[in-house]
């Protein structure tokens, strides 16, 4: 490659305010949706405050899932810049330079690099023209705007000023200089492959934006009020739900903010940012609607007693084949009762016999304040969180990101993982848990983090072995001056229904089965499904002798109550 060639792209930033201005959103200080001022990125999602406010001053941590999602056939450009960070003693500042200057000592060497006032991580050449608006941006040939959103090395954009003074004789390889944090002493490389010219002062450099934020954060988790702006620019043709996806689970939809309410992002926050799209996004709707006539099943014994005694197999089927008739319910929820011992019940000193099973928060050592939390005596599978509502009446469900009360029935796939606790237990379900536990760990930078695991007690069964984990999708939260106690973690039958595999607790038996509908669903389809373990009750008598789909004789039946409210 020849020295400092500039044959390369240039952008010249020129504003046509009144066209442009009903084509761009931009990150400048202003309305919530009207009035964004100019770039020449198109902005077709703009990442704004819920609350309308501005500077956006969103942490770093933000940017990471974007920037890593791997989106590249949905995503055309994303245009992330930082806040103005200053050059001082006490921040960042420029080293090694002088080994990549000519006569680095002189007077008029000493004046540039004393003119250069602060840093910018930028992603696009658009993070200089937002900051200084008549720049004219040279990229060095062989080199590339794409490399600006690069995390494996650094780039950096440098002003003509300074430019000028590099030594020519260098390979490009070797024009590179350091930023340091003078806090932590840490350094990063960057790489110059490119430069600009303004009419306003040359007083900044531009650098990658991972490349600055691996610097500025030095020893920290995060950077508080770092990003300035964040902008997508997507390829309409495509489908973009693995996008919005990623949108979804840390900033609320402006078009549906309401839904979002009652939501934690994974970043164990109220969703305090959103995204605004004006490339007709349509948005996705997380809340599930109740508000309407209903269709309520319910499964008992064909002969009458009282008590279900529902052998495991029937709740082990209706969650496997979820996908063969979920498009025909809303809700069905699988009773199999609270499970656990809590030893406050019993004298100090008195023997009791424990369950056999017990849950235990999972982590690192940074995570001592989940790994040393007191976790409830008692466990309940779950399926749906009316069993919840049912139980902790008044209390109120706050889910994770763009998790609903279907995912309690079956596990997602990208969530599965084989092996996933140090003894080996597979990642299998989810859980719900008590709101104290989850005020303990808002510091936590990631709601995925809060992970349980299914395990023996020191005092149970000998020879039961059994490690299944679970990661919180949720929280509840009692009512004020509820005499309902915290005492509870719910989990998924998936996953929980594992224990049924030993012999400690293989003749556990299901409690109940409720299974709703919308009034206008298709129930003949449904039934047709329902009929393969159950009976109609009013034809039960026909089912007598036959066998079910489970190979067992016709035990329970179903009736159907239409139009229920």
């Amino acid at each position: 490659m020849k020295n400092n060639r500039k044959t390369g792209m240039t952008v010249i930033a020129i504003l046509t305010v009144i066209v442009i201005a009903l084509l761009s959103v931009s990150c400048k200080p202003q309305e919530t949706l009207e009035g964004f001022n100019i770039t020449t990125f198109n902005s077709d999602i703009v990442i704004k405050r819920v609350d309308g406010q501005e500077p956006l001053n969103m942490p770093y941590r933000y940017a990471m899932p974007i920037i890593r999602a791997g989106l590249s056939e949905e995503v055309i450009g994303i245009n992330i810049s930082s806040v103005r960070c200053k050059i001082g003693r006490k921040g960042l500042s420029m080293s090694g330079y002088e080994k990549i200057l000519v006569e680095p000592d002189s007077s008029e060497v000493t004046r540039v690099i004393n003119s250069i006032d602060y840093y910018k991580g930028i992603t696009t050449l658009s993070g200089i023209i937002a900051d200084k608006n008549d720049s004219k941006i040279t990229i060095y040939e062989g080199y590339n705007e794409e490399l600006l959103l690069e995390t494996s090395q650094n780039y950096a954009i440098i002003p003509s000023t300074l430019s000028k003074h590099i030594n020519q004789e260098l390979s490009d390889s070797d024009k590179v200089f350091y930023v340091k944090n003078n806090e932590t002493r840490g350094a990063e490389p960057f790489k110059i492959i490119g430069e600009y010219t303004t009419n306003k002062e040359h007083d900044a450099l531009y650098l990658s934006f991972y490349g600055m934020g691996k610097v500025a954060k030095g020893a920290q988790i995060d950077i508080p009020d770092y990003i300035d702006c964040m902008e997508i620019d997507v390829n309409e043709g495509k489908d973009l739900s693995g996008l919005i996806s990623v949108l979804n689970n840390y900033f609320a939809d402006y078009n549906v903010l309401s839904q979002y309410e009652k939501r934690i992002n994974r970043f164990n926050e109220r969703y305090p940012y959103m995204f605004v799209n004006t490339a007709g996004i349509k948005p996705v709707l997380i809340e599930e609607d109740t508000n309407f006539k209903k269709n309520i099943i319910t499964v008992s014994r064909i002969d009458e007693k009282s008590d279900l005694m529902m052998s495991h197999l029937y709740g082990d089927a209706l969650v496997k084949e979820y996908h063969e008739y979920s498009q025909y319910i809303s809700d069905i929820n699988i009773g199999t009762g609270i499970k656990g011992v809590n030893p406050a019940d019993y004298p100090t000193g008195t023997k009791y016999q424990p369950y056999g099973l017990k849950l235990m928060p999972l982590g690192m050592q940074q995570d001592r304040v989940w790994m040393s939390f007191n976790v409830p005596p008692y466990h309940k599978a779950v399926t749906s969180i009316s069993e919840i509502k049912r139980d902790k009446q008044g209390c109120e469900i706050y889910f994770y990101g763009n998790y609903r009360n279907r995912d309690l029935v079956k596990q997602r796939e990208q969530d599965y993982y084989e092996k996933a606790t140090r003894r080996g237990g597979d990642m299998k379900g989810y859980a719900i848990i008590p709101a104290p536990m989850f005020e303990a760990v808002q510091h936590y930078i990631m709601t995925s983090q809060q992970v349980l695991e299914l395990c023996p007690t020191k005092e149970g069964t000998p020879g039961t072995t059994l490690y299944v984990a679970f990661t919180a999708i949720g929280y509840y939260e009692l009512p004020e001056g509820s005499r309902d106690a915290y005492d509870v973690i719910y989990i998924t039958y998936y996953g929980n229904n594992d224990k049924y595999k030993l012999d400690a607790f293989k003749d556990e038996y299901i409690e109940s089965i409720t299974i709703e509908t919308r009034s206008d669903a298709d129930m003949e389809a449904l039934t047709r499904y329902l009929r393969k373990y159950f009976a109609p009750k009013e034809t039960a008598a026909e089912y007598s002798g036959s066998k079910n789909g489970l190979g067992l004789d016709y035990e329970y039946c179903y009736t159907i109550k239409e139009k229920a409210d």
